[in-house]
């Protein structure tokens, strides 16, 4: 059924170009995050308003309309459950955005659809804030001011560079202020907390882990942060990242201390020596609120919050790339006198059933030992060694005893298999301990000379409490996997296969010298891009404006600013006078002309003011009658391009090109009579 309503804006067909390529670039990134259902409409739309300009088909009519909108909100509280934060929010938006595209009939709602691709293509950095988005999106950026600007251009034969042109010097004219603002304005926080992620799945780590229910490991090359030293990398050995500690097992799983659960970090129980490893880590969005850290770390530059596990939790979720300090000290002891009655409790309950031979082991470990805890490590690592343990990807399921099965029967596992084990033993022999998982290792950057920690490098180890030394680290991996430690490389630690999960993983790429130099260098490239643009917060502002200022105040800081945007005006209005200063733009055959007129200047002969082209021809063949015949010819081509280009005023249509060819052929004719003159 058609629309009654006529299209009654004749849209220029450079105008509509630009907007339904506005259209499409703006929606194009989110297609990864939208409804299936969404994406089909995406494409229907599009054909559906392309034809429509060509006059194929109409605009469906109001009803049909209005049902399209209201299936599209049902669909989107349907699939995300709400129409709040930022999913289902880009998702309600994007659905009216195209909506819209079908009820375009005036300049006002081209208008329109050109402000909301603005506020769309906006939302792409709620998601990301990388160089190459923030490059595509200055590129769209372009696009939509073009259309903008065709919009308001008259005429129906409007060529594809002209609005271009004008955009992209429009935007490049606020890119001084831009600058300005970015360097010099207030960093403020977000108002509020969008929530972004908190329903997405991380590889690598997560809040809890069974172990017995993974038949295969899946690996991520996802980065998950970058680590930039003051001085030199530590030894693989040494690189522990902390994130979370897992101290409550149900028999099949272990599950991570929950916020507002664990204690607070007590000053008074750590004990701390050496000197400590200076660095900054630029963490990626997680949708967590974990921020690794080698232990024990002190850590500056982000709000959060230490538990008494020496954890340390943002007080927001990540949702957003972020950076901070930390000084980490290797040699530290915590709770070496003692520990709080209800950590003693957490750190050695079991539960009541299930797994009785490790039990009974535990048991006999203690009594054999005299309860001594490093003697009870010992003895398990001593057993992880002696019998044929094998670390793996694709470990055996177990079943409801997962703890027994796996030390008494299958003996193949990964981390989590051995410090799930070590931990329920030490606690079945009475000893307080606990998992910890984090990520070891990481990948040494040969450009920039910082550390690459990927998802795949996430692993879990084990700290039991000795009275008067505290929490004592081992990793029982180390037992097994002795390279996986010392080479903080988990992919030259088990078969390549495992890692093969993509024609494109990193570990293929890395067989390929040119391919991995080229990954290496789009790394540091984003590397730069994240600490000197996207890490750019409050702290490094106010040590820039120190660095300008000395002491920062309000009022050093409006004089700045004052300063900053006087000079960028002042120098926009200067480009603005340089662009509209008359011009006269020489032709050809001015050129060849004013060259004449330079040689004979230079034999004393100058023409005088006013004087027209055949009168000076006439002095000249008197005073040079051996080059008469070609001063004569030259003067005789100038006139006929200059008279025939005064006469260009009638039919112009068919004429044009045929006028332009013999023009062109006049002016290569002037130029040879110009270089052949010999006077």
């Amino acid at each position: 059924m058609a629309d009654s309503k006529p299209h009654v804006f004749p849209m220029p067909r450079t105008a509509f170009v630009f907007l339904i390529t506005s259209v499409v670039l703006s929606v194009l990134p989110h297609m990864q995050r939208v409804p299936v259902w969404l994406q089909l409409v995406f494409g229907v739309v599009m054909v559906w308003r392309i034809q429509v300009f060509r006059q194929r088909l109409t605009f469906p009519p109001r009803w049909v309309r209005l049902l399209l909108v209201c299936c599209g909100v049902l669909a989107i509280v349907y699939h995300h459950g709400t129409i709040f934060g930022p999913d289902a929010g880009v998702a309600l938006l994007i659905t009216a955005y195209l909506f819209k595209q079908l009820e375009m009939y005036t300049r006002r709602d081209a208008f329109l659809v050109v402000i909301l691709s603005f506020f769309v293509l906006a939302t792409e950095f709620l998601f990301s804030s990388s160089l190459f988005t923030s490059i595509y999106v200055f590129v769209v950026l372009v696009v939509i001011s073009s259309a903008l600007v065709a919009l308001n251009m008259s005429g129906t034969n409007i060529a594809l560079w002209r609005p271009l042109k004008v955009a992209l010097i429009s935007i490049l004219q606020a890119v001084p202020l831009l600058l300005v603002l970015f360097f010099l304005f207030p960093r403020i926080g977000p108002i509020w907390e969008l929530g972004m992620q908190t329903k997405m799945a991380r590889t690598g780590l997560s809040e809890s882990i069974s172990p017995g229910d993974i038949a295969e490991l899946s690996l991520s090359t996802e980065l998950a942060f970058r680590v930039d030293f003051d001085g030199a990398i530590p030894e693989p050995r040494d690189r522990y990242w902390r994130a979370l500690i897992f101290d409550r097992f149900d028999g099949r799983t272990w599950h991570a201390q929950k916020e507002g659960v664990y204690l607070p970090f007590d000053p008074a129980r750590l004990e701390k020596a050496g000197e400590p490893l200076s660095y900054r880590v630029y963490l990626e969005p997680t949708g967590q609120d974990w921020l690794p850290a080698i232990a024990w770390a002190n850590l500056n530059g982000i709000r959060h919050k230490t538990a008494n596990s020496l954890v340390n939790y943002a007080e927001q979720l990540v949702d957003n790339p972020v950076s901070y300090a930390v000084e980490s000290y290797f040699q530290y002891q915590y709770e070496a006198l003692g520990m709080p009655r209800e950590s003693w409790v957490r750190y050695t309950t079991l539960p009541p059933s299930g797994n009785s031979r490790a039990l009974t082991w535990g048991r006999e470990l203690y009594r054999q030992t005299g309860g001594a805890p490093a003697l009870i490590s010992n003895g398990i690592l001593e057993r992880f060694r002696r019998e044929e343990f094998v670390y793996t990807l694709k470990p055996p399921k177990l079943g409801a005893n997962s703890i027994d099965e796996f030390l008494f029967q299958t003996k193949k596992g990964f981390c989590a298999h051995y410090a799930g084990a070590f931990v329920y033993i030490m606690r079945a022999a009475g000893i307080p301990a606990r998992m910890v998982g984090g990520y070891q290792g990481g990948e040494s950057h040969p450009i920039g000379n910082y550390l690459l920690v990927h998802q795949y490098d996430a692993h879990a180890w084990v700290e039991f409490w000795d009275k008067g030394k505290g929490w004592v680290h081992v990793d029982p991996t180390a037992a097994i996997a002795p390279h996986r430690i010392e080479t903080g490389s988990l992919r030259q630690s088990l078969d390549e296969e495992s890692l093969r999960f993509s024609p494109f993983s990193d570990l293929d790429v890395r067989n390929l010298p040119m391919l991995e130099e080229l990954r290496m260098m789009a790394d540091y490239v984003d590397y730069l891009w994240f600490k000197n643009v996207v890490s750019f917060d409050h702290e490094a502002q106010n040590r820039l404006l120190q660095a300008f200022l000395g002491e920062v105040t309000p009022k050093r800081i409006a004089l700045l600013l004052g300063i900053c945007g006087g000079f960028v005006v002042l120098c926009l209005a200067g480009w603005m006078l340089y662009s509209q200063r008359p011009i006269h733009r020489l032709s050809k055959a001015d050129k060849h002309y004013m060259k004449f007129l330079s040689m004979l200047a230079l034999k004393g002969l100058d023409r005088e003011v006013g004087e027209g082209i055949d009168a000076f021809s006439r002095r000249a063949q008197e005073q040079f009658p051996e080059q008469k015949n070609n001063i004569n010819k030259i003067s005789n081509i100038y006139s006929e391009i200059k008279y025939s280009k005064s006469g260009e005023s009638e039919s112009q249509g068919n004429k044009s090109a045929t006028k332009s060819d013999s023009i062109a052929a006049l002016e290569q004719q002037l130029g040879q009579a110009v270089a052949s003159l010999k006077i």
